[in-house]
């Protein structure tokens, strides 16, 4: 679910995740030129504060804003929803500060909702969520020039939360803010943050930015952003160092019992931890420390989203505080594999018995049960690190070949070329929960067939099944395509695609092209395995039943320049197979169902849907067949 986006806020382009300075509007231990001299692009203030006090109030109504706090960046402002929880009143109406934040320039302004806090009582929260409901319907109409944005509510109650999103989402806000959350975070409860997160954006729209109220400490972030947040706030760079507390990637630390300082930032290289403690700056040069190790973590997060690190980087931080790793398994409870992208860049690599709990590994454990065999024998052997041996052995029709992994339990020979299988990493010695997982699969997968035989490794872990010493078969092309077509596009497709079409094998004995007879159906991309169907691939995915791996355009222009090849925006999209995930090989077509294009998705299938910007579909060629087909995007 992790993201990197781009956002547009009047003049600026911010690019998400985001996190955002909170700038006391009464304070100038750090002024805000500084904060944007870091890097930040973006951040908030408090309007309530501003409008409280006359002398703020009339610079800002007669300056801006941004020249109130000296920030030429974009400039979010909050409403008094902290003001409210706190001190459980606030001296302004709804309507009023909504009026105010726009008056002021503001780029973002938000509503003034109700922060219920967690554990309240079901009639409280669902009392008070339909009291920042009607706030929301009557603020809307007061939006001009800026954002507006509109915060989901409803305490713990996770039925509240998604009923909160929902009508929330009909008002079309122009970002949607998680509130009431602070208190959890405060005290620890990742793994209810986790849940309310969850629930909360199951009805968010797809294409609108999420914000985390009130999450601001960097050990955090990978896991809000691998949950789909996009932008981030928080004073705790000021407060923590108000308090003599250091900020780190994987926690905090209190400077009087700090030894070293652990950070190379422009303050800790140019400062001893001795100058430090004992400067009359201790507390501003603290901040500026926090400031920078918050938006490192941000640019962390980012490279490994792109770099295809992130899961990988959720479980190191996860790993820094048990309550966030309690959290980490709460998460891998939801059925999230419609939001992994279908390759990433690099191997996976397994860090714990959480690995387990992947989008990926659920997505393969699911789609193995969509391979049709007619084979009656099952051979299970247990999965080496080594390189593959390209001898041939493999299924055919009459033996079904598997490797077994500690990490994606059942890899049937025909697939084991696809990314991730044939790019994972684990350590070499087993852990409880990766030799269960062995047990538990190849027993499952075992089931469907008559006779099982077993290698010697596999039955030392405790696999049941015959010898399969003297078992040697050798693969079955037709086998193999007709299992990469069903392991990609859903039981049946493989037949319908390839049946009788034989193969063409690099050097290195990896299949590299589909034919029937002459006609090239499919290329296998060599990065990762996956399918890219030829125009006469794309043609046999017709036959597959309606909806499954389509998306549909009706207007007839645009369908008139995707045929020549173009790429299709996600706006013009109109309904869509909505299993589709991001970097599957997708068909387009017209109203009427015919073939108008095929390519790649880059959203998944909700997204399709929600998305007014962008390309949603990069196409592979024209429907003339003149043009060369782009196998490696």
């Amino acid at each position: 679910m992790g993201r990197v986006g781009k956002f547009t806020v009047g003049e600026h382009r911010l690019e998400t995740p985001l996190i955002l300075p909170v700038i006391n509007p009464n304070s100038d231990l750090i002024p805000a030129k500084e904060i944007g001299d870091i890097g930040f692009k973006a951040v908030i203030t408090n309007s309530y504060i501003i409008c409280r006090n006359e002398g703020l109030r009339e610079e800002a109504l007669s300056k801006g804003v941004h020249r109130l706090i000296g920030f030429d960046g974009a400039v979010m402002t909050d409403s008094g929803s902290y003001q409210l929880s706190r001190y459980g009143e606030v001296e302004i109406t709804p309507d009023e500060i909504v009026e105010f934040q726009e008056a002021i320039g503001s780029d973002i302004g938000v509503i003034l909702d109700i922060p219920t806090p967690p554990e309240v009582s079901r009639a409280r929260a669902k009392r008070e969520l339909a009291e920042t409901l009607t706030r929301a319907k009557a603020a809307v109409p007061l939006r001009k020039k800026m954002l507006l944005a509109g915060t989901v509510q409803g305490s713990t109650h996770l039925d509240l939360r998604e009923e909160s999103a929902r009508e929330m989402a009909k008002l079309d806000f122009d970002l949607y803010p998680i509130g009431g959350v602070v208190p959890l975070m405060e005290s620890y409860r990742f793994a209810d943050l986790v849940r309310v997160i969850l629930h909360s954006k199951k009805y968010i729209p797809a294409d609108k930015p999420v914000h985390l109220f009130g999450a601001g400490h960097p050990m955090m972030f990978a896991l809000a952003a691998a949950l789909g947040c996009d932008i981030f706030d928080s004073a705790a760079y000021f407060l923590y160092a108000r308090d003599g507390r250091y900020i780190t990637s994987t926690g905090t630390l209190k400077l009087g019992e700090m030894n070293y300082l652990p950070c190379q930032c422009p303050i800790c290289s140019s400062h001893s931890l001795g100058e430090m403690k004992s400067s009359d700056d201790r507390v501003k040069l603290l901040a500026l420390h926090n400031l920078h190790a918050t938006f490192q973590e941000i640019k962390t997060v980012k490279e490994a989203i792109l770099g295809g690190g992130l899961w990988e980087l959720v479980e190191q931080r996860c790993r820094a505080h048990p309550r966030l790793l309690g959290a980490l398994r709460v998460l891998g409870e939801y059925p999230l594999e419609n939001c992994e992208p279908l390759s990433r860049p690099g191997a996976f690599f397994y860090t714990g018995s959480e690995s387990l709990l992947r989008p990926g590994v659920k997505r393969h454990l699911a789609r193995i049960n969509r391979i049709q065999t007619t084979a009656k024998n099952l051979v299970l052997t247990l999965h080496s690190q080594k390189i593959p041996d390209k001898s041939g052995f493999g299924s055919n029709e009459e033996y079904h070949v598997c490797t077994v992994s500690p990490v994606f339990g059942v890899m049937p020979s025909e697939i084991e070329e696809v990314y991730p299988l044939t790019q994972h990493l684990y350590p070499e010695t087993l852990d409880r929960c990766q030799t269960a997982m062995i047990k538990r699969e190849a027993r499952r997968y075992a089931s469907g067939f008559e006779r099982v035989f077993v290698d010697e490794s596999l039955r030392s872990l405790g696999v049941e099944g015959e010898d399969a010493s003297g078992i040697d078969v050798e693969m079955s092309t037709e086998v193999k395509v007709q299992a990469l077509g069903d392991y990609q596009f859903g039981a049946g497709a493989g037949e319908v695609l390839f049946k009788g079409c034989r193969g063409r094998y690099a050097r290195n004995g990896r299949l590299r092209q589909i034919f029937d007879g002459d006609t090239l159906v499919a290329t296998v991309r060599a990065s990762d395995g996956i399918l890219i169907p030829s125009l006469e691939g794309a043609r046999r995915l017709l036959k597959l039943p309606q909806q499954r791996n389509r998306v549909v355009v009706e207007d007839f222009e645009v369908c008139k320049y995707i045929m020549e090849g173009r790429s299709v925006f996600a706006k013009f999209i109109t309904s869509c197979d909505p299993e589709i995930v991001p970097g599957c090989e997708v068909i387009v077509v017209d109203g009427d169902g015919g073939l108008v294009g095929w390519g790649r998705a880059t959203l998944d299938g909700r997204e399709l849907l929600a998305f007014k910007v962008g390309v949603g579909v990069k196409t592979r060629g024209s429907l003339s067949g003149d043009s060369d087909v782009n196998v490696e995007e």
